[in-house]
């Protein structure tokens, strides 16, 4: 004859222990941030699709480093502008597009610095809208 009725009651004391188990939170789903990196410039001659920056915005140009921040500073991730082209608006314009993949999520405020710019704050809602960055005038 089998005992299985005092593990089966062992079982249900476990259960009925009043002692929550932890149940584990699914992280949150990554983020990605994106958008443009306007600044002064104007089209190369021989290519109107392309543009150089003017001025004092050198640094501005693909593959300057796009830093994403926490709420306490700390870089979680890491991105680069795109080859810069002219602004459909106005040509003295260079338009710069990024996108950083893979952000984490569940961060209350995070940052963005575009090479040595300064950092902006944005909330988790605004984070995820396409962000238009302006610089010079």
């Amino acid at each position: 004859m089998r005992r299985t009725f005092p593990l089966a009651s062992i079982a249900l004391v476990a259960g009925c222990s009043g002692i929550p188990i932890a149940v584990p939170r699914p992280a949150p789903a990554p983020l990605t941030v994106g958008g443009t990196m306007s600044v002064p410039g104007s089209s190369l001659i021989g290519d109107p699709k392309s543009c150089v920056t003017t001025g004092g915005y050198s640094d501005i140009r693909e593959g300057t480093q796009v830093v994403i921040t926490d709420e306490a500073s700390k870089t979680i991730a890491l991105g680069s502008l795109e080859a810069g082209k002219p602004d459909s608006q106005s040509l003295a314009l260079c338009v710069f597009p990024f996108s950083v993949q893979n952000v984490p999520g569940g961060r209350p405020f995070y940052g963005i610095e575009i090479s040595h710019r300064g950092r902006l704050q944005y909330t988790a809602a605004q984070i995820t809208m396409s962000l238009q960055l302006t610089l010079g005038d």
